[in-house]
């Protein structure tokens, strides 16, 4: 069970991320995970108000009896004649729900990586090997979808760590599209639709970037807009660790099958997985996110 716990932060030790309140004449000690101070570090001073919610199990921790505080509901400076807010979940919410509601054209992006041998090869590079996406227009009509196997530039080989994980062959990236083609493709469509990219994570952002590099390419970050759905996620449902593709899935359509690891079908994943999103933030449905937190 959640208790709400509202009041003047007193005393606030970074190091040991333990704040102290003043609750019905006691002082009580609340520890912060690290996940979430990573969030809220710098809006917490002493004497900020902060509100709160924390379980009502007790543990001793650095000498200390304390509550671990499961989410921030807000921390502002209160003042005689206005009050500053910097931080507020009802805020964070509303954000959410006026940039999922007024994107136009979308691209639900995946990638799959080379992955690292057995043995420890420290001048070994993961590059793109697989791209897929799902290109919509505003009212979610499919404008194009996109399949390729890309054929690696650094590590022609792949090694037996990448066959044994994803569904490719040695033979499949042979015949490949060089990245340089599918650089110049990727180019026109952003040119062409200027969508969101929408994606799982940071991985795909910074496997694109290295992949520019290791292919002497025009960085394209200026023509991209990036949307982490992962991130989205966590801050909207207060959750302290990432959540993996397919368990979002499933709490939106529950009977889904496991990750496949494959670009296209992750990327359908993730297109679908927005679309629940999007109905949650706009109270057409209810999801339980308890055992992710």
């Amino acid at each position: 069970m959640m208790t709400i716990v509202s009041g003047r932060i007193l005393t606030y030790d970074e190091t040991l991320r333990i704040i102290t309140i003043r609750c019905r004449d006691r002082i009580r000690y609340f520890y912060i995970q690290r996940s979430l101070l990573n969030r809220i570090s710098k809006y917490i001073e002493i004497n900020r108000f902060i509100q709160f919610t924390v379980t009502n199990e007790i543990r001793i921790y650095k000498r200390h009896k304390v509550h671990t505080i499961d989410y921030i509901v807000k921390i502002m400076e209160i003042r005689y004649r206005k009050n500053i807010i910097y931080y507020d979940i009802k805020n964070i919410k509303r954000g959410t729900k006026h940039l999922i509601n007024n994107l136009d054209n979308k691209m639900f992006l995946d990638l799959e990586m080379s992955m690292h041998p057995y043995k420890v090869d420290k001048s070994f590079k993961q590059e793109i090997i697989q791209v897929g996406y799902i290109l919509v227009d505003k009212n979610d009509t499919i404008i194009e979808t996109y399949d390729q196997v890309i054929q690696p530039t650094i590590h022609k080989r792949l090694t037996k760590r990448t066959t044994r994980f994803l569904d490719l062959s040695q033979e499949d990236v042979d015949n490949g599209l060089s990245f340089h083609d599918f650089y110049e493709h990727f180019h026109n469509v952003l040119n062409m639709y200027n969508p969101a990219i929408i994606v799982w994570g940071r991985n795909d952002f910074l496997a694109l970037r290295d992949a520019y590099r290791f292919n002497k390419l025009p960085n394209l970050d200026r023509k991209t807009r990036y949307i982490n759905l992962l991130k989205l996620h966590k801050n909207y449902y207060n959750l302290k660790n990432d959540l993996g593709l397919f368990n979002a899935l499933n709490l939106y359509y529950p009977t889904e099958k496991d990750q496949a690891h494959n670009a296209y079908e992750d990327a359908l994943a993730t297109f679908k997985i927005f679309k629940g999103f999007r109905d949650v933030v706009n109270h057409k449905r209810r999801v339980d996110t308890k055992k992710y937190k």
